[in-house]
C-alpha cells in the first residue's frame, strides 16, 4: 500500500518522503502527548527513537556501500591509467628501436653518403 502511494506520487526523492514522514510523526507525537496518558506517550517516544536508529543505520549502510563503490571505481581508474602509461612506454621503446635500426653504421642510414 505504501509502495503504491509512493509510485502514485511520482516517486519523490527519499529525503522528501523522510522529511514529510518525520513531520507527520512529530504531529502524531504531539497529539498523543496531549490526548493520551504517560505510558502511551513513552511507548510512542520509544518507537520513534527506534525508527530514528533504524534510519541512521540505513544511512550508515548506504554511505559504506557508496564508499566501497567509489574505492572500486578509483582502483579501476588507476589500472586503466597504468595500462595507458604502459602502452605509451611500449610505443616509445618501439619508436626508439625503429629509429636505431635506420641509423645503424654501415647500413647506409641517415648521415652517411
Amino acid at each position: 500500500m505504501l509502495k503504491a502511494a509512493y509510485n502514485r506520487l511520482g516517486r519523490p526523492p527519499l529525503r522528501r518522503v523522510a522529511a514529510v514522514g518525520g513531520l507527520i510523526a512529530a504531529a502524531a507525537g504531539v497529539a498523543v502527548a496531549y490526548l493520551a496518558d504517560a505510558r502511551t506517550t513513552a511507548a510512542l517516544a520509544l518507537l520513534l527513537n527506534l525508527a530514528v536508529l533504524g534510519a541512521l543505520a540505513a544511512v550508515w549502510n548506504q554511505t559504506r556501500r557508496t564508499s566501497a563503490e567509489v574505492r572500486q571505481s578509483d582502483e579501476r581508474t588507476e589500472v586503466t591509467y597504468r595500462r595507458i602509461l604502459a602502452a605509451i612506454e611500449v610505443e616509445r621503446l618501439a619508436a626508439e628501436r625503429r629509429h636505431a635500426a635506420r641509423i645503424v653504421p654501415g647500413q647506409g642510414g641517415e648521415g652517411e653518403r
